[in-house]
């Protein structure tokens, strides 16, 4: 085992769980950022007639205001009982096993009330509070391979640990009101009139009037296309607002001049179905050089409140140059859908699941200007940059770093993503090249048939994020992706190979990915029936890559480990993952450390760490 000299990880066991922390540059296994203590805190006294604060309704003989809502989608959590697994493939020059095995770094409690089976904190817990602080620009001046920007000013420092504040209540948390599953609700698209500052501000009931917007097309009414507004499953068309009905208007296959096409909450749209790559704002998703390419100034701009389906291959795609604008409200939440969906939730059948599976249509991809790995030429030719993004709806790229895709705030993608081939997929949102003048802000993407948001490339970052239900990986990062996620709540689908992590660094390439992330919850499935192939681990890092991972857990039933990281490349060649904790610039003293767990707790019900089991990336 090697010990690095220079900006090594100072941790502290919580039972199976650990708590990991940055601290100083010299080894130091008491020296520790906090300290959990032995008990595990206060439970949350007497619950639903038990103890252990986590399932029931009350509370010390009242009303307990974190209790999770009927419906809530719940996950699952560590009982202190995970082990270190111990490979018996390749050779790796840095043990974690051995590592957060060393003398002085125990104590004897896990996750268990601290937090329940959906992420919340428990009512009167204790053993979350941890300082992060969030940097002034991304990544560090010491990662010289990549350009240092302004982070964003949705990134803020914070004085806990996972991604809800327990000083909070769960009805006033980030998530309320706006997320499907989260508190319960099983849909969230509604009437929404009386809006202010939209097409529904003085309507008191839907009115379909064969009026679309300009540069959309009529294609008939919701009521005879999808189905009746009265028979709303989920109960939120009633009264009046059942009575009425929507225009549906078809979005152009291709809308590429330099303005607005405004999507009014007053209609419901529609992507023509199995079109690839379905609906496309500008020109840029065109090869360079090729007839049409055109970096166009074309703004996809969608009202709070508004609902837009598709289905099969069909997606939306944002192409270099053009931006969506898509800022809805807590109260008003843009929905991005499946057609199946929305005939399950309105067919006045209660045995089709308004909450439809994965895979109804094709997703939302972001195509941008910042800068990628894949970029040709050695060094890389980003001016010229013109990279296929997985799903093979366009391409991105160039060598714009504040480039900007526009606006997403208050957007639920759901029943998402093509898979057109293994290792070739759309995700609920995939990013490629997407720069740092991109606000991802309050965002959740509800069963996604691949990983909830992947971003190729670009220095983007994503602020309160909910995902649920992805088949693959939630938070996939790849291709020099130098941005991060900070306030997000993960869920893992059931019974699928899946991982709330995965980061690769494509080794002798640059800028080399290197995200920030912080206050992050990660639950493993609630159940996992059958084994299934592939990697079902929290989290998972590798090919060369650097990352800070600050204030976060990363719990429950994922039996490969809660964390791995693969120092080698799948071939006898050692490529040095763990050289990121002590490379050259990544001393503390002049900028931080490259390869960082800070304040982290995993505690997973099987394993807690991995190593030497590698394989080909």
């Amino acid at each position: 085992m090697q010990l690095k000299t220079t900006a090594v990880l100072a941790a502290a066991l919580i039972g199976s769980g650990i708590l990991v922390g940055c601290e100083g540059t010299d080894l130091n296994p008491n020296s520790t950022i906090i300290n959990i203590g032995t008990t595990g805190g206060s439970t949350g006294g007497t619950t639903g007639g038990t103890t252990g604060g986590t399932t029931g309704t009350t509370t010390g003989g009242t009303t307990d205001p974190n209790a999770p809502p009927a419906g809530a989608l719940r996950g699952s959590i560590g009982t202190g009982a995970g082990t270190t697994f111990v490979g018996t493939g390749l050779p790796d020059p840095f043990s974690i096993a051995t590592y957060f095995a060393l003398m002085g770094f125990g104590n004897g409690t896990s996750v268990v009330g601290r937090i329940d089976d959906t992420g919340y904190p428990v009512t009167g817990t204790t053993g979350l509070a941890a300082t992060f602080a969030a940097p002034a620009v991304w990544p560090p001046i010491t990662a010289t391979d990549a350009t240092s920007l302004p982070v964003p000013s949705t990134i803020v420092s914070t004085n806990y640990i996972g991604a809800f504040d327990p000083a909070v209540t769960r009805a006033n948390a980030w998530t309320a009101g706006w997320t499907v599953r989260v508190n319960g609700n099983d849909d969230v698209w509604r009437f929404f009139g009386g809006t202010a500052g939209t097409a529904l501000a003085g309507a008191s009931v839907p009115q379909a009037n064969g009026i679309c917007p300009e540069g959309t097309t009529l294609v008939g009414d919701f009521n005879a296309l999808i189905g009746n507004l009265a028979n709303d499953e989920t109960g939120l068309f009633t009264g009046t607002a059942a009575t009425g009905n929507y225009d549906v208007c078809r979005l152009p296959a291709r809308y590429n001049v330099a303005g607005t096409l405004a999507l009014t909450n007053d209609n419901v749209y529609e992507i023509e179905a199995d079109t690839v790559p379905g609906a496309v704002i500008g020109n840029g998703d065109l090869a360079r050089g090729a007839v049409g390419y055109a970096e166009t100034a074309s703004i996809l701009s969608i009202e709070p409140g508004t609902v837009v389906y598709a289905s099969a291959r069909s997606a939306l795609v944002i192409g270099r140059g053009a931006q969506i604008i898509a800022n809805g409200t807590a109260a008003a939440p843009i929905v991005l859908t499946s057609r199946a969906q929305l005939r399950n939730r309105f067919d006045g059948d209660s045995a089709t699941l308004t909450d439809a599976p994965a895979g109804g249509w094709a997703g939302l991809a972001l195509l941008g200007r910042a800068q990628d790995s894949q970029c040709s030429g050695t060094p890389p030719n980003f001016d010229a940059c013109d990279v296929v993004i997985e799903g093979n709806v366009g391409r991105y790229g160039g060598n714009l770093q504040n480039d900007s895709s526009g606006s997403l705030r208050y957007v639920i993608v759901r029943s998402t993503g093509s898979i057109i081939a293994e290792g070739n997929e759309l995700q609920g949102i995939t990013a490629g090249g997407v720069g740092r003048g991109t606000v991802i802000d309050y965002v959740q993407v509800h069963r996604s048939n691949d990983d909830g948001i992947e971003f190729f490339g670009g220095n983007a970052f994503a602020t309160h994020m909910v995902f649920t239900g992805a088949q693959d990986d939630s938070i996939d990062g790849d291709n020099g992706w130098t941005g991060g996620v900070q306030f997000a709540l993960t869920i893992q689908e059931n019974n699928l190979p899946n991982s709330g992590f995965e980061l690769d660094g494509r080794f002798a390439r640059t800028p080399i990915t290197f995200p920030l992330f912080a206050n992050i919850t990660v639950l493993g499935p609630a159940r996992r029936p059958l084994p299934a192939a592939g990697d079902r681990l929290g989290f998972l890092a590798r090919e060369g890559l650097r990352f800070s991972l600050n204030n976060t857990i990363i719990t429950g039933d994922f039996p490969f480990g809660c964390i791995d990281i693969d120092d080698n490349d799948g071939t006898a060649i050692v490529e040095n993952t763990f050289s990121r904790v002590s490379e050259a610039g990544g001393a503390s003293t002049t900028g931080g450390p490259h390869l960082v767990f800070r304040n982290v707790i995993a505690d997973c019900s099987a394993v807690n760490f991995r190593e030497n089991d590698e394989v080909a990336p």
